[in-house]
Formats: structure tokens, C-alpha cells, sequence
């Protein structure tokens, strides 16, 4: 039984292109020469979208776009990870088999697997190439993804919105954002938008609501601790002496990482900037002040991803479905009114 990979060396073009052309891709630009070539190599070759050249087992396996290293460094991942763990023990499914993109992905491995769980953000046409090896596909914590696939994700705009909302009843207006670039991946790669990420794009749309645009400051870079640190350094540094009521911290260990270069700046929180964050991370409640944050429920969604990839195995249901986790808000001391 022939694969995309078949068809894409008979018409002498990549299989992203024979995928794209398959699935009707509007942006794709190729000569009537090229779509011809392709149209008969998948007659030749009897291809069927979306087919196995292989028999599928009820086994599930897992493709992160998340390094050893960054999965150590971030709760956030590891945490997804251990609900999945968790979940796959109860349901008796194996979920053992873990493919790191930094490590290098073989697409013809994949077709094997009765489901495959994606753990972080592809880029579409990607994915759309895995989805021609095994079209058995869930994604996890990617919002912004085509609704063909099974998706999992936190509501991170309603907890923005919670958090934005909360800090104006209290009198905030002139709220700065501090946050990580959204990324997506290719295995030669990572294309950067810098402000793509969930967080950033409901901040910037809050406060225009509200007729806030001249107050918007943002400052976006790595999703670490030390990269928290530099960006609330640069923004103390860009308004000083006329600083922010308010800071949204994208993610907790990056807030840590505000809190140190505020306390070497000698500005106080909650007295001189309210700070507000997301992960509801250990060390959060142990912060002077502890951290207001939202508990994001990642375990959750790593269980929930297993619950749908049983269903998947088990032929319950032919349709897609989106199952969106809202997050609890922990108010804590690093608030207050201005």
C-alpha cells in the first residue's frame, strides 16, 4: 500500500507539496504541469488520503516540540507529560513511546500508532504532512489549530481576560504585559511570532476594548526565568520614574524572574506595581509576596488527551471535537487596588 512519500518520489516533487495539493491548499503555488504529475502518481500508485502502509496497533505515541533540557526547566510540559502518563496507566493503553522534534522524527514510524498525541505547536503544513501518515491525530495546547484534529487546550484567553478585568475594577489602567514569543515547529526549525502567543494577542485586544492603546507596553522574549528578569529590567529601565500600575507575567517562572530585577530596582509590589501571572508553578505561593496566578490544570490536559485517544482507538466517534480546560484564578498578596 503506497504513502505519501511514494507518491511525492514518483511525481518528483517533496511530500508537503503532494499534502498541500491534496488537501486543496490555496496558498500552494505549482505549475498545471506539477499537479498533473502528482494526480497520476496517485492513480498509479491506487493512494488514498489519510491511509497506513502499515497495520495500527492500539498503542499511542507522543511527538513533542519540547527538548529534555526545557522540559526539566518548565513544570508546564512536564506536568502535561505525567497527566498523560497517569491517564494512559489507568485506561491500560501504552503511551511509552516518545518522540522529541530536536531528536529527529521518522513520518513512516508514525503510521503504526493507533493514536498520536502532538504535545506543543507545529507548524499547520507540518502537521498536515504527519496527518497524511497516521490521520489518528490529537493536538495538545495549541488553540490556534485547524479544526480537522482532536485539540485539547487551556482557556488561557478567559484567564486573561479574568486577570486583565480584575486589575481594571481595581484601578488599573496603565498595565504593561510581560511574555514569551510563540513558536512553531518543522524539524529543520523554528518559525518565530513574536506576538502570537495567546496571552499577548488577548492583552493587546483587551486594552484596545477599553481605549487603552496609548498604555500599551509590551516586552516579549524567551519563556525562562532569566529572560523575565532581562525584560522587566529593560522596562524599568524604558519608564522610569513613570512606571506601570500593573504587570500580566505570561508565565510563572518568567514572574520570578520580575520579581528579582523589580526588588533590585527597589520597586515594591503590591505597594508601587500590581503583579499578576499564569501556571500556579510550587514556588508560586512562596514568593514575598506570593504570586496571584492561574492554575492552568495541565495535568488535566494530559488526561483528557488520553480519554480522547481511547476514543479514537476504540472507533467511538468519526468527528473531530475540542475540549478546552478553564484554568482557576488564585488571588494571592501581589495585587492590590490603585
Amino acid at each position: 500500500m503506497a504513502g505519501i512519500r511514494d507518491v511525492a518520489r514518483r511525481a518528483g516533487v517533496s511530500p508537503t507539496t503532494v499534502s498541500r495539493f491534496l488537501n486543496e491548499d490555496v496558498k500552494l503555488s505549482i505549475t498545471n504541469e506539477t499537479k498533473k504529475r502528482i494526480e497520476e502518481a496517485v492513480k498509479e500508485l491506487d493512494y488514498k488520503k489519510g491511509q497506513s502502509t502499515r497495520s495500527r496497533t492500539a498503542s499511542i505515541a507522543i511527538i513533542t516540540t519540547v527538548s529534555e533540557a526545557e522540559e526539566i526547566d518548565d513544570p508546564y510540559f512536564r506536568s502535561i507529560r505525567l497527566g498523560i502518563f497517569e491517564e494512559a496507566k489507568k485506561q491500560k493503553i501504552a503511551a511509552n513511546r516518545f518522540f522529541r522534534l530536536d531528536s529527529g522524527v521518522k513520518l513512516e514510524e508514525l503510521e503504526a500508532f493507533g493514536c498520536l498525541i502532538i504535545l506543543g505547536h507545529l507548524e499547520e503544513s507540518f502537521l498536515e504532512e504527519i496527518y497524511q501518515h497516521n490521520n489518528e491525530l490529537l493536538v495538545v495546547d495549541d488553540p490556534f489549530t485547524s479544526e480537522k484534529y482532536d485539540t485539547v487546550y487551556s482557556d488561557i484567553e478567559g484567564a486573561a481576560r479574568q486577570n486583565l478585568d480584575r486589575l481594571y475594577k481595581n484601578g488599573h489602567r496603565r498595565i504593561a504585559f510581560i511574555g514569551g514569543v510563540h513558536t512553531s515547529h518543522r524539524p529543520e526549525g523554528v518559525t518565530v511570532k513574536d506576538d502570537a502567543d495567546v496571552r499577548a494577542v488577548t492583552y493587546k485586544k483587551w486594552m484596545a476594548e477599553r481605549g487603552l492603546e496609548a498604555n500599551i507596553v509590551m516586552k516579549l522574549g524567551e519563556w525562562n526565568t532569566q529572560n523575565g528578569m532581562k525584560l522587566a529590567e529593560e522596562l524599568i529601565e524604558e519608564q522610569k520614574g513613570d512606571l506601570p500600575t500593573a504587570i500580566m507575567v505570561a508565565s510563572d517562572p518568567m514572574a520570578v524572574g520580575v520579581y528579582r530585577a523589580l526588588q533590585k530596582a527597589e520597586v515594591k509590589i503590591p505597594k508601587d506595581i500590581s503583579l499578576v501571572s499564569f501556571d500556579n508553578i510550587e514556588v508560586a505561593e512562596y514568593l514575598t509576596p506570593p504570586l496571584s496566578t492561574v492554575e492552568l490544570r495541565t495535568m488535566e490536559l494530559g488526561k483528557q488527551a488520553i480519554r480522547f485517544a481511547k476514543e479514537k482507538i476504540d472507533g467511538v466517534r468519526s468527528y473531530p471535537i475540542r475540549c478546552v480546560i478553564p484554568g482557576e484564578i488564585i488571588i494571592r498578596e501581589s495585587e492590590q487596588k490603585y
